[in-house]
C-alpha cells in the first residue's frame, strides 16, 4: 500500500489527482480548508479527509500527524493548495491579500516540506504545484507569480539536501487549467477561445513526472504539448584571477 497527500485536494486539480492517485492504488489524504468538499472527495475515493489552513506551519503538522494515525506511513506529498490573486502590477499593495496569496501559494509549501520530512521514508516523494507564470514575467499577477517563482526556486534548492534523506522533490508548472482559480481570466480565455488545461490533464501530467522526472526538475504541462522537462539557462561563474571558474562548495548541516 502506498499513501498519497494531497493539499488543495477539495476541488479542480487537486479533487482531479485524488481520483487519479486513487485510481494508481495509492490511500488519498485529501486535504484542504474546505471540510464539507474534502469530505465528498475523500468519500469518492476511498480516503480521509483533513481540515488544514496550509499557511499555518501547526496546521500542517497536524495534517501529516493525521495521515501517518490514518494509514501508518506517507509515500507521496502533493502540495498542491493555491489561491488566485487579483493584485495586479497597476494597483495598490493589498498587504492582507498579499500576505494571504504568500501564505497559502509559498508558506504552504515550505511548510508541508517541512512537517512531512520527518516521517518520509527512502523512495518517499513530494511534488510541487507551481505554474507557468512561474517561468515568464507576467504583469497581471505578479504576486501570484512571486509565490509561484519562489516556489520552483525551492525546490530546485532543496533536491540536493533532500537527497540525504532518500526524498525526491519535483514540481510541475501547468498552463492555464479551467478551474475557478482563474477568476475572470477564464471567462476571457475561453472567449478568445485559448487553449485551457483540463484538471485531469494536469493529473495525468503528474503522473508522468512522477514517473519520469529527477529530483529537483521542473516540468511543464501546455496544451497540445507533451509534458516535459523544463531547462533552466546556465548562469555566469565567478572567474579566479587567472580566469578560471571559481568553485563554491556549501556546507550542508544535517538536519
Amino acid at each position: 500500500m502506498s499513501v498519497a497527500l494531497v493539499t488543495g485536494g477539495a476541488a479542480g486539480i487537486g479533487a482531479a489527482l485524488c481520483a487519479r492517485l486513487a485510481a494508481e492504488g495509492y490511500s488519498v489524504v485529501v486535504a484542504d480548508v474546505n471540510t464539507e468538499a474534502a469530505q465528498k472527495v475523500a468519500a469518492s475515493v476511498s480516503g480521509i479527509a483533513v481540515t488544514v489552513d496550509v499557511s499555518d506551519p501547526k496546521a500542517n503538522q497536524a495534517m501529516v500527524a493525521a495521515a501517518i494515525q490514518a494509514f501508518g506511513q506517507l509515500d507521496l506529498v502533493v502540495l498542491n493548495a493555491g489561491i488566485r490573486s487579483d493584485q495586479s502590477a497597476d494597483m495598490a499593495l493589498d498587504v492582507v491579500a498579499y500576505r494571504k496569496i504568500i501564505g497559502i501559494n509559498m508558506d504552504g509549501v515550505v511548510f508541508g516540506i517541512d512537517a512531512a520530512l520527518p516521517v518520509l521514508k527512502p523512495g518517499s516523494t513530494i511534488l510541487v504545484m507551481a505554474s507557468l507564470v512561474a517561468l515568464q514575467p507576467e504583469q497581471a499577477i505578479p504576486v501570484y507569480a512571486l509565490a509561484k517563482a519562489a516556489i520552483v526556486a525551492y525546490v530546485r534548492a532543496m533536491a540536493t539536501p533532500l537527497t540525504r534523506h532518500g526524498v525526491t522533490i519535483k514540481a510541475i508548472c501547468p498552463s492555464f487549467t479551467d478551474t475557478g482559480l482563474l477568476g475572470i481570466t477564464g471567462r476571457l480565455l475561453r472567449k478568445q477561445r485559448f487553449p485551457l488545461l483540463e484538471p485531469d490533464d494536469v493529473a495525468h501530467a503528474v503522473l508522468t513526472v512522477l514517473n519520469q522526472a529527477a529530483s529537483g526538475e521542473v516540468w511543464t504541462a501546455v496544451p497540445g504539448r507533451p509534458t516535459a522537462k523544463f531547462t533552466f539557462p546556465d548562469v555566469p561563474v565567478a572567474l579566479q584571477a587567472d580566469g578560471s571558474e571559481a568553485e563554491f562548495k556549501p556546507f550542508l548541516a544535517s538536519r
